[in-house]
């Protein structure tokens, strides 16, 4: 062996002895530390935060509130086109009751195009849009629970 191997040699082996193990290489990988979950993708490995408590329940809840109001708003449009149906009945009446109160609140700001009431096409857009933004897939609620943003 030349002095050159032996140099090289003594170098890596000094490294090896020296360098201190770091933070990443002292976890195991079996275990779960606390707040922090694996999530294996592929050959990549991600870590998950844990997300604070009123994010879970505020999506479970606000989920199907904003699709049903979102159907609700989409029966008051297609009531619209019939004008002749009473909405003082059984079928109607369960999505008139909820959104006669917000069509109200914006009748008189929002003009009739054509004829035709367009209050309950704007607040379709307004609930859907909230859906999207919260609970969609790359929604402001779904990224927090997903990735602890």
């Amino acid at each position: 062996m030349t002095s050159e191997g032996r140099a090289v040699g003594r170098l890596t082996s000094d490294l090896r002895h020296s360098c201190r193990p770091t933070a990443l290489s002292m976890i195991d990988p079996g275990t779960v530390t606390s707040g922090i979950a694996d999530l294996a993708v592929g050959n990549n490995a991600l870590l998950l935060a844990e997300t604070e408590a009123w994010v879970q329940p505020t999506a479970a809840i606000l989920d199907p509130f904003l699709n049903l109001m979102s159907f609700a708003m989409l029966v008051r449009v297609v009531l619209s086109w019939y004008p002749q149906t009473n909405i003082k009945e059984f079928p109607w009446l369960i999505a008139v009751l909820p959104t006669e109160p917000l069509l109200r609140a914006v009748k008189n700001a929002i003009p009739p195009a054509f004829g035709v009431d367009i209050t309950p096409i704007f607040w379709l857009a307004i609930f859907t849009f909230i859906h999207e933004i919260l609970l969609g897939q790359q929604g402001l609620l779904t990224m927090k629970i997903k990735y602890g943003i």
